[in-house]
């Protein structure tokens, strides 16, 4: 440490660490009204994204999940009990 004006100054070197892989070896399910996502490896985050439509409708209301750790636990994004889960996918974050 240094002083520097009567404060002193100092400096933490951190180790270089491996770049983060997203996350990967994603499974997904539907289930009634839902759509599930698990991803089984890697350091980022990932969760469900789902359409729901209502029979009789021609649109669409996006749902998530939330945000889940790879290889922690499923991400579950829910329509609600009036709509059916039409297409689902998922969505990676570092």
């Amino acid at each position: 440490m240094v002083a520097i004006g009567g404060l002193l100054a100092g400096a933490v070197l951190l180790p270089a660490t491996a770049a983060q892989a997203a996350p990967s070896n994603c499974t997904s399910r539907y289930d009634l009204n839902t759509f599930s996502v698990y991803c089984g490896k890697g350091s980022g985050d990932f969760r469900a994204k789902v359409r729901c439509y209502r029979a009789g409708s021609t649109q669409y209301a996006t749902r998530y999940g939330p945000w889940k750790v790879a290889g922690s636990t499923r991400s579950v994004a829910y329509c609600t009990t009036s709509e059916d889960a039409a297409s689902g996918t998922w969505e990676l974050r570092n």
